[in-house]
Order: structure tokens, then sequence, then C-alpha cells
């Protein structure tokens, strides 16, 4: 494989490890962050790239209701800088999208349902997926959409669920787990999975979509228990009961499509992905015995 690639986001959760195993296949990659400079306005790095994985975005959910502008302007913008980019260069494109289907008229969900944004973010991955789209239409560039449900893996930032989960499990000042809310399930895949599948959008035909996820779905304290199980611990599980306006009770991801055209299925288990995360945390620095 002897690609030059450029990665956006190359300094995040996703991008580091993806740029590490794009280098191990043997490509040549080109790394943008944010020290490179506003991934929406600047000159992007790189001549000759052949592909352009686009994972910049801001993502934390939270923060686009109270700052929506930021996650236009960076998600938005900063796609149509991309697409921009990959069609001066002739590349073809893979964009991380997000989930964008709302609540669930089906389980599992497939890429034909309906998409709906319920938050300000999820809008912006609906745009950001059009730009991609449109490009893909007019301009005949190869992209590729992939629609991760929620990825986890060591090195998440601290405020996504499972990172926040676990530091409480594992803290010995931390008495008891505690949870906003125990009813909402998502789908978790780990983020080993979801660089396997990235790797394999390298040479798309056309435009398409994909979903990632695992297929299956659990519940916060369901996850604590695991995490507990997966720690030799014991501890209590107490749920808040703060309920989100809204909410949706449950995600699972249809990814049948990505086996018939990829033959990608999630490989790692919840439970080997926590306990992967689990010794991450509890591991000694290199070099210290």
């Amino acid at each position: 494989m002897s690609k030059t690639v450029l990665v956006t986001g190359a300094s995040g959760f996703i991008g580091r490890p993806l740029s590490e195993r794009l280098e191990q296949a043997g490509c040549s990659v080109v790394r943008h962050s944010d020290a490179g400079g506003d991934i929406a306005s600047c000159p992007l790095p790189g001549s000759g790239v052949n592909h352009v994985y686009h994972l910049a975005a801001r993502t934390f959910v939270p923060d686009s209701w109270s700052e929506p502008l930021p996650f236009y302007t960076t998600n938005v913008l900063g796609t149509v800088n991309v697409a921009e980019f990959c069609r001066r260069q002739g590349a073809s494109l893979t964009m991380l999208s997000s989930y964008v289907y709302g609540t669930p008229q089906f389980l599992p969900i497939s890429e034909e349902h309906p998409v709906a944004a319920f938050n300000p973010y999820g809008h912006t991955k609906l745009l950001a997926e059009e730009v991609c789209r449109y490009y893909a239409r007019q301009f005949g560039i190869k992209a590729t959409i992939i629609r991760p449900f929620n990825v986890y893996g060591p090195g998440q930032t601290g405020h996504f669920l499972i990172p926040t989960l676990l530091r409480q499990v594992l803290d010995a000042e931390v008495r008891e787990v505690s949870i906003a809310d125990d009813r909402p399930k998502r789908d978790y895949l780990f983020i080993d999975d979801l660089l396997d599948l990235l790797l394999q959008t390298m040479n798309p035909q056309g435009f398409d979509t994909f979903n990632a996820g695992s297929g299956s779905s659990v519940n916060p304290r369901e996850l604590a228990d695991l995490m507990l199980r997966a720690a030799g611990l014991e501890k209590p599980v107490v749920s808040r009961s703060e309920v989100r306006t809204d909410e949706v009770l449950d995600t699972i991801a249809d990814v049948g499509k990505a086996k018939r055209i990829f033959g990608w299925e999630p490989r790692v288990s919840l439970v080997e992905g926590l306990r992967r995360m689990i010794q991450a945390r509890i591991a000694p620095p290199s070099g210290v015995q």
C-alpha cells in the first residue's frame, strides 16, 4: 500500500492510532491538527495526496447546545475545505460522520433508516455528509461516509461515558459508581474495529455510506457492572435518574452492509474492550518496573 494519505484530526482519539496504522501499512501520512490551523479555512498540507481521512470535528454534544456556532464552522465549513482539497488534488475521501438517525423507527438501524438531527452536533454531521454527497455528484469525488455509533477505547477524552464510569470504578476513593440515567442503551464499538473498517475505505469506487457498530446495545448500569467484573471489584451502582429531553432509549447498528462490501465485522467484544481499557489505565509507564 504505497499511497500518500492526509489525516485531519490526526492528533485526536481516532486520528492518532489511524495514522499509525496507515504508516504500518506502508502509506506516507500527512497529518493535520489544530496546530496546523483552523480546518474551516486553512490551506491543507500535502501534495500528491491520494486519499483523505477527514476526522477533524467538534464532537461533545452538550457543548453543541450551548455554543452551536463553532460546531457549524468546524464541522461543516471544515468539510467544505477538505472536499475542495480533494477536488483540487484528485484525491478520494473518507469522512467520519456519527449517529444521525434520531429516535429509531426500527432496530437494528440500517443505512436506509431516515436521518434526523436531534442536537446541533448531529445536524452539522448531516450537513457535512451532504457536502460530500454534493461534491461526489457534481465534481466526481469518490467518497465514503462512515457512521460510527459509540466508539470507545484507550485514550478517549474523559467526559465521554465509558471513561467517566471507568474512572469511578478504578478510583479507590470512590465508594459507588454514579450514573445519570440507567435506561438509555447504546451500541459500543471498540476503536480497533473502527480502524479496521476505515482502512477498508481507501479505494472507493463512488459514493457510499456505512454504519459502524457492534450490533448490540447495553445501558450504563450494565456497562458499570461489566467494568467492575473485569476489574475484579465490587461497588454499588447508583442512578441519579436524570432524564434528558427527547432521550433516545436504544440504538443498535445494522452493520450487514459493511460485512457484504468489505467482509468487515467487529472482532473485539465489549468485555474484551473494557478489559483492554482497564489494562491501559493500570499498566505502569514504559520503562517503569
